[in-house]
């Protein structure tokens, strides 16, 4: 049994919560399509009374039901075949009343479909059968009508025009829920989750395909955080995931969004700049490791926070992306090598700014 405080966000209660408001308005709206036919049969009492349990209290105790269950996803499916086999004997007491039954069957079987398939489409149509046998023994069955009266019409409306609508609005509703999952599990899959940039992967391909596109240049850099490891030692990794939040959004303001900004590796980021040339990419580069020092700093101890830069771009003699990446690595290397905190672009020569 579940606790009523967890039962609405428990995953289990996923179908339960979906079919009770498609269960109060369609059951509720079978009864008014039903009491039509069982007024003009003079139907008993006790009819009157089932068909108020029926349609009024038992979406309720359903949901009660699964709530209870061990399983409430099997036994929401089993609750779909009781409606099934509800229906079937309304049918039977109905008189099989053309009109309000071929409603109640196709938004029975819709419902059915929508929730299991073709199997519990299947699994319902006998169930269905069942209910209209079990109903056409136990009550008198009335005269069999083509033509439905205008009592039977107006009672039939409200279903056939209100609960299409709900279980449009309903599947519009759960399509934007998939939507928005699989925006979010794009992005899962595209970026770090530490600071938020692109993940190697996912920038790497990017350098692919901008690598094939030779209408206009490109230059490729990659980032490193000089001392990075003095801060993540002296100050613990909490201090290092901050500085390379702050790097991250630092990069990210800086170069706006024509720049594709990926974490490479542990404390080097990759930029993508697409539609700039090398010349172009020094200057806006060197200004922006001007600007970064930013010392790390907890009680009076204090570490500066620099940033080595290389970079390279685009020549279409290369063979893949892979020999173009390996050019600003290189580069960055000599960066490191010239004692960091300094921008290196790759030549044939490898010079420096």
């Amino acid at each position: 049994m579940l606790h009523p405080a967890t039962a609405s966000r428990d995953p289990r209660l996923a179908l339960a919560r979906r079919l009770y408001l498609p269960r109060i308005v369609g059951l509720g709206l079978g009864l008014v399509c039903i009491a039509p036919g069982l007024w003009e049969a003079r139907a008993a009492w006790p009819l009157w009374g089932l068909l108020a349990l029926n349609g009024l209290i038992w979406p309720h105790l359903a949901r009660l039901l699964a709530a209870r269950s061990q399983n409430p996803h099997r036994a929401e499916r089993g609750f779909l075949l009781l409606d099934s086999l509800f229906t079937g004997a309304w049918c039977a007491v109905l008189g099989f009343d053309l009109l309000p039954c071929l409603l109640l069957i196709a938004l029975l079987n819709l419902g059915n479909i929508a929730v299991g398939g073709l199997r519990l489409l299947a699994m319902g149509l006998g169930a269905l059968g069942l209910g209209a046998a079990l109903g056409w023994l136990a009550t008198p069955t009335p005269e069999w009508r083509l033509v439905p009266s205008p009592a039977v019409l107006l009672g039939c409306l409200p279903l056939l025009l209100v609960y299409p609508l709900l279980l449009g609005h309903m599947t519009y509703r759960q399509a934007c829920r998939l939507v928005e999952q699989q925006r979010r599990m794009t992005r899962l899959d595209r970026t770090d989750g530490l600071t938020g940039l692109y993940n190697r992967q996912y920038w790497e391909r990017l350098v692919e395909t901008h690598f094939a596109d030779e209408r206009r240049p490109a230059t490729l850099a990659l980032v490193d955080l000089d001392h990075f490891k003095r801060i993540n030692d002296t100050f613990g990794h909490a201090m290092g995931d901050r500085t390379l939040r702050r790097a991250a959004a630092f990069l990210r303001e800086s170069l706006g969004e024509h720049a594709l900004i990926g974490r490479y590796a542990g404390e080097e980021f990759g930029l993508l700049l697409p539609g700039m040339a090398r010349e172009d990419a020094l200057t806006r580069l060197d200004d922006l490791r001007e600007r970064f020092p930013l010392p790390e700093s907890q009680g009076e101890t204090l570490l500066p926070c620099t940033f080595s830069i290389g970079l390279a771009e685009r020549d279409a003699t290369l063979p893949s992306h892979a020999e173009w990446l390996q050019q600003a690595e290189l580069a960055l290397h000599d960066a490191r090598r010239q004692g960091r905190n300094c921008v290196v672009a790759y030549t044939d020569t490898t010079r420096s700014t």
